[in-house]
């Protein structure tokens, strides 16, 4: 019976839960080769868990070194409770972390040379360890929200694509840009190719992004998306990606966040609810129960 050939996964899908494309490997360098950013981008829990495991390893293993020599370790005069396996595994924890509780200590010459070895080890291994934690947690992130969906409507008498970003943060983004492309399946003289469209926007720069940005791009003549006006539709295989970058206020950093619609997520001949106002004393308010909700205007043929 034939293999049936799956689809490949919808980019839309992957760019919106922030999930990595699955790419079978032939040949090149493995992932132990980039390993660093590899543990960058694993979850919180897998990584708990390698450095737990490679913990658990790394004791049992200097524990059987530390077992097979067994007048190497002087036990001092209150002997840790326990089997002799278990109280070699206590004297690695030990020498591994640098605690040096007092109690015990090693005398042999083979007992100090593994204890050396460890002592060297255990420290990389913890450096190691915290360096990854550390560029974890230090790692510039955005909290950018882009609405659910993109709406195409007239403004200022041209057709328009429009789709709604926020800061969630509410802090200063410096320099803020946007970037939008299309990606679509093409039809060439050698085959389906991927073929990647940048499109020009309204406003492509904010000098301070803090609240909200509608970013909108003019389908014109020179547009890629003006045959989806006649019918009102984008072809099935099309992607639109939008990137937005800028600098943080408070730690000088560079943060990008994007998003993805296809062509399920467009909506025709509408406009996006008004979600800003002030209250009483003159704050500027962001109702984000709103965010997503669009209302139909008239339709006007492009």
């Amino acid at each position: 019976m034939a293999q049936q050939k799956r689809s490949p996964q919808p980019l839309v899908r992957l760019i919106k839960n922030d999930q990595r494309m699955k790419v079978r490997r032939i040949g090149g360098r493995s992932t132990l080769a980039d390993f660093y950013h590899a543990m960058l981008h694993a979850k919180w829990r897998t990584l708990f868990g390698l450095f737990a495991l490679s913990f658990i390893l790394f004791n049992l293993v200097f524990a059987l070194l530390y077992w097979s020599d067994a007048s190497g370790i002087d036990w001092g005069r209150r002997r840790i409770d326990g089997g002799p396996f278990w109280r070699a595994f206590e004297f690695s924890v030990d020498t591994m972390t640098t605690v040096g509780y007092g109690n015990m200590a090693p005398i042999s010459v083979f007992t100090n040379v593994v204890s050396t070895i460890e002592l060297a080890l255990g420290v990389l291994f913890v450096a190691l360890a915290t360096g990854i934690a550390f560029a974890r947690f230090s790692r510039p992130t955005a909290r950018m929200l882009f609405s659910n969906v993109a709406v195409i409507a007239p403004f200022e008498g041209v057709p328009t694509l429009m789709l709604r970003c926020a800061n969630e943060r509410h802090n200063l983004v410096f320099e803020a840009h946007a970037m939008m492309s299309l990606i679509v399946d093409e039809e060439t003289e050698s085959g389906t190719m991927r073929r990647f469209h940048d499109l020009k926007l309204v406003r492509a720069k904010n000098p301070v992004f803090t609240l909200t940005w509608t970013i909108m791009h003019p389908i014109d003549e020179d547009s890629p998306l003006k045959p989806w006006l006649d019918q009102q539709s984008a072809p099935p295989a099309s992607d639109i990606i939008v990137v937005v970058s800028g600098t943080d206020d408070r730690t000088g950093h560079t943060m990008y966040s994007r998003w993805a619609y296809g062509a399920g997520d467009l909506r025709w001949n509408a406009r996006f609810a008004d979600i800003l106002s002030r209250d009483a004393d003159g704050i500027r308010t962001i109702d984000y129960r709103c965010f997503n909700d669009v209302a139909p205007i008239k339709r006007v043929n492009g």
